[in-house]
């Protein structure tokens, strides 16, 4: 097993005035921070998530030339001239040395660099995954100096898990698949990412893996008349988000002036969710979900 947990969300954001809807909305991010020599700024927000957190990370260019000859820069251009969303799914490793390994059984070629603050201090180290894989999204494996219980305990330190707004965790992301088995295999067996269940729904077959405490959901088109018929392909820009009490949760997202609709029954069986509208958070889909049974 070469993943250990789904560790953050890379959102494409134009400026990290972005982040004013999820302040309004009450979280609490990470002041603006720039990384050393890509070109990057970003803020955060963080969920406890398992034995650590979950986070995600609003990422900007304040430099596009810098931005465009660093490793990740390209790809977060691209999907900054596209309109923005979400980029890539980033999987926490304890042992990078040893996914690059199995990468390289499957021929998979991937290169290790650091990511350092703008004084040059380190932040982590990331295995960037440069060949076509059947994941059917863009992922990268990081691994951090500190344990995930410290990293939880420091953040916690600094209140970045004191929200104002009612949300738990980080619940599932979704991936758009053309082949669902052919994905579901590629995560099973190369990335060590179990298969914790499946929903079949009209139009769809939704396989979910469990990437420590968030739910990687594959979903894949079972005909022409499907819901998802005519969408791109790979990483939704939604992520869902926990909540203990929904109808609470979308009165307070209201009073602060999102437009939320009712909430309905969930795909997954015995859960109730609403979604504040990607327009309304930056480019993405903010999912409200509870569970009832």
């Amino acid at each position: 097993m070469i993943v250990d947990a789904l560790d953050h969300l890379i959102l494409a954001v134009p400026d990290l005035s972005a982040a004013a809807p999820f302040e309004r909305l009450g979280l609490t991010l990470t002041p603006p921070a720039r990384h050393h020599a890509r070109g990057t700024e970003n803020r955060a927000f963080f969920l406890k998530s398992g034995d650590g957190d979950a986070y995600i990370e609003l990422l900007s260019a304040h430099d596009r030339a810098e931005a465009a000859e660093s490793p990740d820069g390209p790809e977060l251009l691209a999907k900054l001239d596209a309109g923005g969303g979400l980029v890539r799914l980033m999987l926490r490793s304890s042992n990078l040395e040893a996914a690059k390994a199995r990468l390289s059984e499957e021929g998979i070629q991937a290169i290790r660099s650091s990511v350092d603050r703008e004084d040059g201090t380190p932040i982590c180290e990331v295995l960037r995954v440069l060949s076509p894989t059947a994941a059917g999204c863009p992922f990268a494996l990081i691994a951090y100096p500190e344990t995930p219980e410290e990293r939880l305990a420091r953040h916690r330190a600094n209140g970045l898990l004191d929200h104002a707004f009612p949300v738990r965790r980080i619940d599932h992301v979704a991936v758009l698949v053309e082949d669902v088995d052919s994905a579901t295999t590629f995560w099973t067996d190369v990335l060590g990412v179990p298969l914790v269940g499946e929903i079949v729904s009209s139009g769809a077959t939704i396989r979910q893996l469990g990437a420590g405490d968030v739910t990687v959901e594959l979903i894949g088109p079972t005909g022409p008349d499907s819901r998802f018929g005519g969408r791109p392909m790979g990483l939704i820009s939604v992520a869902a988000f926990e909540v203990a009490d929904l109808d609470q949760a979308v009165a307070e997202a209201r009073s602060r002036g999102f437009t939320v609709p009712d909430p309905e029954v969930g795909v997954i069986p015995g859960t109730r969710r609403a979604t504040i509208s990607p327009s309304d958070m930056s480019g993405l889909a903010f999912q409200l979900i509870q569970y009832t049974g």
